[in-house]
């Protein structure tokens, strides 16, 4: 038997996920408007070639959508007041789904994810509802399976295989979201607000303070950002 690694094979293989996932987007769409405006209005400034680990981490995020849903692709685009919004699925046709496939803990509060809650809202706004669905496959369940306590190795084998039956991994929860008219529409006035800071950033090709460009509460966007240094971050 003879087994070598075909990194032209594999090459293949990202290049077919590029090219049918990360196709070039016009417009403006809602996560440009969610996430750091300098670092949206830079990918379309001065684009830089998708590394194999994003489009790998993508890759688990659209292969579980598809899984999930049975889907093999999102909702159409709704454009409203100029910006895009697309839902991965809808619940009794004009209900959002969204699913996200993440690191995060299973123990992390959904509130602490108001990237999440903005586009949740933007899609209920779209489609005229006030509730929307939630999915979290959480890829490393609550983490607790992988930082086992002190002295696990030392506790009899029965009580380690209930302590890990109860952390495993990966874990899938599922959350209904109602929100109130007022939330949605202070939160679609916030996105028009951004909206205008993005384009002011595209028209003028000058970058807006990390202040004003980050959204409240998401400076950990910096720590992998392509454009890090070019705007100070």
């Amino acid at each position: 038997m003879n087994i070598t690694e075909d990194l032209g094979f594999r090459r293949k293989l990202i290049k077919k996920m590029e090219e049918r996932e990360f196709a070039v987007r016009t417009g403006v769409h809602c996560t440009d408007l969610i996430y750091c405006v300098n670092k949206q209005a830079l990918r379309k400034l001065n684009p830089v070639e998708t590394q194999d680990k994003e489009l790998l981490l993508f890759s688990l995020g659209w292969a579980t959508q598809r899984w999930l849903t049975g889907q093999d692709e999102d909702e159409p685009e709704k454009i409203v007041d100029g910006i895009t919004v697309t839902c991965d699925a809808l619940v009794d046709d004009n209900v959002p789904w969204e699913l996200k496939c993440t690191f995060q803990s299973s123990s992390r509060k959904i509130e602490e994810n108001a990237h999440w809650l903005h586009q949740i809202m933007a899609q209920c706004h779209v489609m005229g509802a006030k509730d929307a669905y939630l999915s979290r496959l959480e890829i490393m369940g609550d983490w607790k399976s992988l930082f086992k306590p002190k002295g696990f190795k030392d506790w009899g084998r029965e009580e380690q295989l209930v302590y890990e039956n109860e952390h495993q991994k990966p874990t899938l929860h599922a959350y209904h979201l109602e929100f109130t008219e007022e939330e949605i529409a202070r939160n679609w006035t916030w996105l028009k607000e951004r909206k205008t800071l993005f384009e002011t950033v595209l028209e003028s090709k000058k970058l807006m303070p990390k202040a004003v460009a980050l959204a409240s509460g998401q400076a950990f966007e910096c720590d992998w950002c392509h454009y890090k240094d070019e705007c100070g971050g």
